[in-house]
């Protein structure tokens, strides 16, 4: 007998409707890259263009990469710049006179690299550095401005790199900023997962913190990343003690230092689970440079929160394995690769610049245990499991 031939056609139809209800129900492993502090990159007074060039490849290592690790978000933990948006001063050497340089340059070495990301509409959130405001670096001799602390102004950053400029206007995954523009929140989706990143300042005063509480509240039942600048200190002998220099860079403000801000707003959200940060690395030996930590605390709903410091601006061992031959930062990125199957999150280390992986085999990359170079960690209550 003979099947009919709309029943063959109904069976591949029926056979075809199964198998893409499969595929789509399969666990998509997903990634968030973490660009370290890239001020040595864009630092005019470094050698040039060797910094820039080393930038503006991680942005395309990111693009390249974006289909292969899946990647879903991108999030910079600060100090793009280094000398802020004031002019700074060189001093004398040798028979070179001192200058007072323009930092203008930096800002376009920066927006240049960044330019290479944003066109190719990876989502991605940008977290402002001490290094990044306007009087950084402004000098205190006669005739100028005076010394730069508190540190205040965010002119500059606003127009590169603010919710108006063209890297965020009209997208989607772009959600505003706070009213002082140096604050801002986008959103993401991992294997049909939403997720919140909030792009938060350097020590962020408490304003900015009701800011953020009022876009966590628009946002119940996401996952929540919070990226800021200065968190975790790094730590040879095991430490994780949170790292605070608002004394120093905030001094008279209401700016809050990491343990307050843990105390008045993330232990306080139950649905944050990690917290990125830079900004802190100890002195560089031979030009390598531990800028790496991990804390693991519970917030009041009894869930994990993961913080994970990565600073590698101090690395300045290049391609030819010189200690001073790449600007700092030695083109490292972390990459934390979200293994739905296995419910795991593996925390890594790559720079495109060498072409290496850090604590792999059991090598000591930055001088300590591979362990905080390359590890994972279960995924926390936080991300709801697949039903």
């Amino acid at each position: 007998m003979t099947t009919p031939r709309w029943m063959v056609t109904l069976g591949a139809m029926l056979a075809a409707s199964w198998l893409g209800l499969a595929v789509g129900a399969r666990a998509q492993d997903f990634t968030v890259a973490v660009v370290p502090d890239t001020q040595n990159y864009s630092d005019v007074t470094m050698a040039q263009p060797r910094g820039e060039e080393t930038f503006a490849l991680e942005m395309q290592y990111l693009v390249d990469q974006r289909e292969a690790k899946n990647i879903a978000f991108v999030t910079f933990v600060g100090d793009i710049v280094q000398h802020g948006d004031g002019r700074f001063r060189i001093p004398a050497v040798g028979d070179a006179p001192a200058r007072i340089m323009d930092t203008r340059a930096e800002w376009d070495i920066a927006n240049r690299a960044v330019s290479v990301l944003s066109r190719s509409g990876v989502p991605f959130g940008m977290s402002p550095g001490n290094h990044d405001y306007d009087n950084y670096s402004w000098w205190s001799e006669p005739g100028g401005p005076g010394a730069s602390r508190p540190l205040s102004g965010g002119r500059a950053w606003g127009f590169y790199f603010g919710s108006t400029s063209p890297h965020f206007v009209g997208r989607d995954w772009y959600g505003g900023a706070s009213a002082n523009g140096l604050n801002s929140w986008q959103t993401f989706v991992g294997d049909g997962q939403r997720y919140l990143n909030l792009s938060l300042e350097m020590d962020p005063p408490a304003s900015v913190l009701d800011w953020a509480q009022g876009v966590v509240d628009a946002h119940p039942g996401l996952p929540v990343i919070v990226t800021t600048h200065e968190w975790l200190s790094p730590s040879k002998t095991g430490e994780t003690q949170r790292s605070d220099s608002t004394a120093n860079s905030f001094a008279g403000t209401d700016h809050l230092s990491p343990d307050q801000v843990w105390d008045r707003f993330i232990r306080k959200n139950p649905m944050i689970f990690l917290v990125l940060s830079g900004h802190a690395y100890l002195p560089a030996v031979d030009g390598v440079s531990l800028g790496e930590n991990l804390r693991i605390d519970r917030n009041d709903a009894g869930h994990p929160v993961y913080q994970v410091l990565q600073d590698y601006q101090a690395n300045t061992v290049g391609p030819d394995g010189q200690a001073t031959s790449a600007n700092g930062g030695g083109g490292w990125l972390r990459f934390v690769r979200f293994d739905v199957a296995r419910r795991k999150m593996h925390f890594y280390a790559y720079s495109p610049l060498l072409d290496r992986y850090a604590g792999r085999d059991g090598e000591a990359t930055f001088g300590v245990a591979p362990g905080l170079s390359d590890f994972e960690l279960d995924f926390p209550p936080q991300i709801p499991a697949k039903r």
